[in-house]
């Protein structure tokens, strides 16, 4: 075995950490460079109009309610819109105004759930007239 000096593992040792960094750097690029996800897009481009995000998170809302509620309740009522921290929904009659209203604290909840950033507080009920 040929004997190595200090300054030899020295120059090798600086070469294995100039490898290092340069492949960091080149994989640091490819990330950079690859296609970002829409979502991804969109989130960045609103992230500093916190209004247009709560906006779009309460046109979510609204929409969720036939999934929330299933398909014979949304078929008798609609979410309209968010006040404050309250859901705006009208409903066809007073009959399902009354069953929906047994079922305000279960929807709140997964309201809450899976949009936790409304603060959602309360679910108005109003009947078409």
């Amino acid at each position: 075995m040929a004997d190595i000096t200090e300054k030899e593992l020295l120059a090798l040792y600086r070469s294995r950490i100039k490898d290092r960094s340069q492949s960091r750097t080149k994989r640091r690029r490819q990330l950079e460079n690859a296609p970002q996800t829409v979502g991804t897009l969109l989130q960045s481009y609103f992230q500093a109009d916190s209004q247009a995000l709560r906006r779009i998170e309460e046109s979510r809302a609204t929409q969720a309610w036939e999934t929330l509620v299933g398909p014979a309740a949304s078929r008798f009522s609609q979410a309209l819109k968010l006040r404050g921290n309250t859901l705006i929904v009208r409903v066809s009659d007073a009959l399902w105004m009354q069953q929906l209203s047994l079922l305000k604290h279960e929807l709140l909840r997964k309201y809450r759930t899976l949009f936790p950033r409304l603060g959602l507080k309360d679910i108005y009920f109003t009947c078409r007239q």
